[in-house]
């Protein structure tokens, strides 16, 4: 691409490409030695988040990915993970195989048009098990975490595949499981066939008389979550943070459209997240919730709008704990050591008497999918210990109180 009468291209694989007309001015701030050739080096201090450990991260594969975003080519890592139609017949096929534990339901359409899916799974599925421990689990809240949509395949597996052992057994007793795979299914589509570092939903936020977008598209799901109460607006805006000004701004949230980290123009605007919350909030049932992410090899609990602790933080340590143990020694900690952040599913459930857990899984968005096996073994295994944890403190009591809300 010419910039400035310069042109700037990078290589990727065995080949020296152009950078996409559309990133030119990125490249003109990442070319650092002003010789039009973007390379490694440039690209790695561009991209690695300083508030992520070296050891949390895979700065080769990630500066890999960069490379196919800015030069507007597809991630060939695709062919290694599921596509969006891939889940959905693999979905079906697990109901079909597990009738009695399974019960396949569409909690409402994307503004594409694609199903969100979810999998109830639990002893005598078909029917009524609102009585039991119920807990969500939820992958690819952000488009091109392309990994957390294998990890809830490996869990549910993990479940059914083994049911007849002692543990599942119980699990499935006890546990009445929710498992949404994809949370913005016309976002990971995109990932997958036009830009693979997209990372939010594909909501045009206006519109012509014809349906054609007139502004920027998306909204950033995981920073769209308030729950309708005014008491805790502040987790969705915190104080001090006006609407519409991108100057004050609170940390990794945004009012500028353009950004990954759109907040939305309200709490809740986005049909993912209103169809998730009206799952969570308005059944009492709903204990615990975990939301997978990458990267990082991290769990994380509330809050992260704040470095106040949440009154739920020694429940959380203690189950962290065992989940930490599961995964063999990720990192464990409160989600604003990470980076501050508010509108999250967290601090929502967590205001709502609902334990969050977000597992940031992996070392890069888009990895070989030859780490698929052993990243998503560690998630399954963490997760296990979650639900196990989760049964156990709701059996005797120890859970936080459940606050109702009357969904609309």
């Amino acid at each position: 691409m010419l910039i400035n009468n310069r042109t700037f291209r990078l290589s990727l694989g065995n080949q020296t490409v152009p950078v996409s007309a559309s990133l030119a001015q990125n490249a003109e701030k990442i070319d650092s030695n002003k010789n039009g050739y973007l390379d490694n080096k440039e690209l790695a201090s561009a991209v690695l988040d300083d508030s992520l450990s070296l050891a949390s991260v895979e700065g080769k594969d990630l500066v890999q990915e960069y490379k196919c975003q800015l030069a507007a080519l597809p991630n060939p890592n695709a062919k290694g993970y599921h596509s969006y139609e891939q889940m959905e017949k693999e979905l079906k096929e697990i109901a079909k195989a597990h009738p009695q534990e399974v019960q396949l339901q569409s909690l409402g359409k994307t503004p594409e048009g694609r199903e969100l899916w979810a999998l109830k799974i639990s002893e005598g599925a078909q029917g009524d098990t609102s009585h039991k421990t119920g807990l969500v689990v939820t992958g690819c809240h952000h488009a091109r975490e392309w990994m957390t949509v294998e990890a809830p395949l490996k869990l549910v597996h993990d479940i059914l595949d083994n049911k007849s052992s002692e543990e599942n057994q119980k699990r499935l007793r006890e546990a009445e499981l929710w498992v949404v795979p994809v949370v913005n299914p016309d976002g990971y589509e995109f990932t997958r066939n036009e830009n693979s570092w997209w990372r939010k939903n594909r909501r045009p936020l206006e519109v012509d008389q014809n349906g054609k977008p007139t502004s920027a598209i998306g909204v950033d799901l995981n920073r769209n979550y308030w729950d309708g109460n005014p008491e805790h607006l502040y987790v969705y805006r915190p104080d001090g943070d006006t609407v519409g000004n991108t100057r004050d701004d609170y940390s990794a949230t945004s009012d500028n459209p353009n950004r990954d980290t759109y907040r939305g123009p309200f709490g809740g605007s986005e049909p993912e997240v209103k169809a998730l919350l009206d799952l969570e909030l308005a059944n009492p049932n709903i204990r615990g919730v975990l939301d997978y992410h990458s990267y990082g090899d991290m769990i994380l609990y509330p809050y992260g709008y704040t470095r106040e602790e949440s009154p739920n933080a020694a429940l959380y340590k203690e189950i962290g704990k065992k989940m930490q143990a599961a995964s063999s020694g990720w990192d464990l900690g409160q989600s604003v050591g990470l980076y501050p952040a508010s509108g999250t599913s967290d601090d929502t459930h967590d205001l709502n008497g609902i334990l969050n857990f977000t597992i940031e899984m992996g070392r890069s968005f888009q990895p070989n999918p030859n780490t698929i096996p052993e990243t998503t073994e560690r998630v399954s295994k963490s997760s296990l210990a979650f639900i196990d944890e989760m049964i156990t403190k709701d059996d005797q009591g120890a859970l936080p109180r459940r606050l109702i809300s009357k969904r609309t």
